[in-house]
């Protein structure tokens, strides 16, 4: 029994020697291979059970090879952005196809010698494809994961085949989560702009009413790039009011506290010319429908209609000087007047206002409605006090365009008399105005652009009629009216925050931080064809954290800006990609724009030496490894990624020549077990000769 057990034991040594020299072989074979993870052969016993106390029962070896795939190999540096190799733990997570599907397996690899295939696909020397989370700018939706870099936010999401935004689960590995990075799909896209960041110091020094300028430039979805004017006004100790002016091209825009509160509003039109003397726009101000042609006429003639004759104007920017005039008339008819009906005017009625507890007196102002307006705007005495006065169908109106207070006084009589004013900011009778001395419409100095502010808390400011106004070729006259989306009609929100016009933007703590901020986002409603910045896609806008000096502050020196950024891009030609150690791919565009688009994920395995190998020097996970958890590089635990460079083979050349020679000889000696009991078997034999 020995005997035989000691021919077994033998065989055993060749076969477990056998496996130590395949596993050498493949080592040296694979010594210049990337990421290849070395392995070795260790030996356990094979014991045979004794069963007798004066014979000895062989047993024999097994070969027990270990794959040594947490062992890290060098890193060598390389010419190529898209070679990349990992520093620590984890493994880059590759897909056999492209745009994985039912069936297509997940695997994962320290093999990182990337490079652009056919189709543009990172796709490594073994076939496999790099797979990871694509990046969007943050569209401010809470079920995003976002990742920040500097100082913008993206969000780890793509679109679908339907266009809809789908938010990856970053701890899954599927194809639903899980995306591969096509270097086509970068180049030449465009970005809008969904976040706003903007620091300054707003001087403690300054007097209430100054004003301080800011222009920053926002991209809109198609990669246009457009100037948004920010203008903060000081109107008291620590407060402050901040409008933004929309930027050419769009309708309107909308400062908001949050999803729902509109802190601010304005609304645009661009003339691309003058317009034909057939156009008919209206605009729905405190309620009431103005309406404003563009041809011949008597402002107020008729019933709250204003005209404005293009042919008359020596180009357009003096035309938009006159409508936005029309439009201002009309907006201080409705919030800064006091109006009677005039139809019954007498010569003889006199008109006395009040003006800082000074009475001023107008005798005879005249017949009638018209008589009336013309005596007193042509009288220097009542002009000066900073009253006009104007007709409005049989309605005479006294109104101010600057900050001021007047009353009717009693020495009114006739239609002029107390109790006989109205305030159509109210409706209510009243013989008292307090007037705001807000410009509401103004044409941009420069421009052919004119601007109106929404001062209104409860009635929307709709403007309609724009497809009534042509050039002579026949094209809209404006901008907005090329709108493919309502080439007619849009609407400037009222301001519903809590307190109204009154709230202020920010108002800032005693040591410069800002103690409350009413502006978070900025709405845009385009008309250039690219895709309205609201709802999900408004743009968020950061002035500072509450108590903190990192974004407004009010201090004593100069306005002095300190930053601002915005995360969109305008058009540009691919034309390369940085990959950071934290696996973040920025594309490089012709224009110096550099943008985030890919985040590379490291997935570890709580035993990766549990996993099991396949070909293209690629593992998949098994009972042994546990599942992959995907981690961002650099943290956890996770491995940093190190573009340019490749990870080495863990094969040491040396030792495996040494490994192969004890090989070598403890192969040798188990042949010589063999040979020695084969002779003493045949001594064995002999003896029955």
């Amino acid at each position: 029994m020995s005997l035989y057990g000691a021919l077994f034991a033998g065989v055993s040594g060749l076969a477990a020697q056998s496996s130590a020299m395949g596993a050498i072989s493949d080592n040296i074979t694979n010594v210049n291979t990337i990421g290849y993870k070395g392995t070795k052969v260790n030996f356990q016993t094979l014991v045979t059970k004794q069963t007798s106390l004066t014979a000895y029962s062989p047993g024999g070896v097994q070969s027990k090879p270990r794959a040594g795939v947490d062992i890290q190999g060098l890193l060598q540096a390389t010419s190529s952005a898209t070679d990349i190799g990992l520093s620590g733990q984890g493994f880059f997570v590759v897909n056999e196809a492209a745009h994985p599907e039912d069936g297509d397996m997940f695997a994962y690899t320290r093999a990182g010698s990337f490079k652009v295939d056919s189709e543009g696909y990172l796709q490594n020397v073994s076939g496999w494809f790099m797979q990871g989370w694509t990046l969007m700018g943050w569209d401010n939706s809470t079920q995003a994961s976002k990742v920040t870099v500097g100082d913008d936010i993206y969000m780890k999401a793509y679109k679908d085949d339907s266009g809809d935004t789908s938010y990856i689960n970053d701890n899954i590995v599927s194809a639903t989560h899980l995306r591969p990075l096509n270097m086509n799909e970068v180049g030449g896209t465009a970005s809008q702009t969904r976040n706003l960041r903007m620091g300054a110091n707003l001087p403690n020094g300054a007097d209430v009413g100054d004003l301080f300028k800011q222009p920053v430039t926002i991209y809109d979805s198609l990669g246009g790039d457009a100037t948004v004017q920010f203008t903060w006004e000081k109107i008291a100790q620590n407060r402050w009011d901040v409008e933004g002016i929309p930027p050419e091209g769009a309708k309107s825009m909308h400062l908001k506290k949050d999803s729902s509160t509109i802190y601010s509003a304005m609304g645009r039109l661009d003339f691309n010319g003058l317009p034909q003397t057939t156009g008919s726009m209206s605009m729905t101000i405190n309620g009431a429908t103005y309406t404003f042609e563009t041809d011949t006429g008597t402002d107020g003639a008729t019933s709250n209609v204003m005209y404005t004759n293009p042919s008359s104007a020596a180009n357009t920017g003096a035309f938009v000087d006159s409508l936005a005039a029309d439009v201002n008339k009309a907006f201080n008819l409705e919030y800064n007047s006091l109006y009677a009906a005039g139809g019954a005017i007498a010569a003889a009625d006199d008109l006395e206002v009040v003006v800082d507890g000074t009475s001023y007196t107008f005798s005879n102002v005249g017949a009638s409605v018209t008589a009336a307006v013309t005596a007193l705007n042509s009288t220097s005495s009542f002009t000066s006090l900073g009253l006009k006065a104007t007709f409005n169908a049989n309605d005479i109106h006294i109104y101010s365009e600057t900050a001021m207070s007047f009353s009717i006084g009693t020495g009114s009589s006739g239609v002029f008399a107390q109790g006989g004013w109205t305030d159509p900011k109210t409706a209510a009778l009243a013989d008292t105005k307090t007037t705001d001395g807000i410009t509401y419409a103004e044409r941009l100095a420069g421009t052919n652009s004119m601007i109106f502010r929404q001062r209104d808390a409860t009635d929307d400011l709709v403007v309609a009629g724009l497809d009534t106004l042509d050039l002579s070729d026949g094209n809209p006259a404006t901008k907005q009216g090329q709108d493919i989306t309502n080439s007619d009609t849009f609407t400037v929100s009222a301001i519903n925050i809590t307190g109204g016009t009154s709230e202020d933007a920010i108002e800032f703590n005693g040591d410069g931080t800002p103690k409350e901020i009413n502006v978070a986002y900025a709405d845009v409603d385009w008309a250039n064809g690219s895709e309205d910045m609201s709802g999900t896609d408004s743009v968020g806008v950061f002035l500072g954290n509450l108590n903190l000096s990192d974004g407004m502050t009010q201090l004593n020196g100069a306005y002095q800006l300190a930053y601002w950024s915005q995360n969109g891009a305008k058009f540009g030609n691919f034309a390369g990609v940085s990959i950071g150690t934290d696996g973040i791919v920025t594309a490089l565009f012709d224009n110096g724009v550099t943008r985030p688009v890919f985040q590379i994920p490291v997935a570890t395995f709580v035993n990766p030496n549990g996993m099991d190998s396949l070909s293209g020097n690629v593992f998949i996970s098994t009972d042994n490894s546990g599942e992959p958890t995907l981690r961002t590089a650099g943290s956890a635990g996770a491995g940093s990624v190190n573009a340019a460079s490749l990870e080495a083979s863990t094969v040491d050349i040396g030792t495996e020549f040494t490994t192969m020679i004890v090989t070598q000889r403890a192969y040798s000696a188990a042949a010589k077990i063999i040979t020695t009991a084969d002779e003493m078997l045949d001594e064995l034999v002999n003896i029955k000769r």
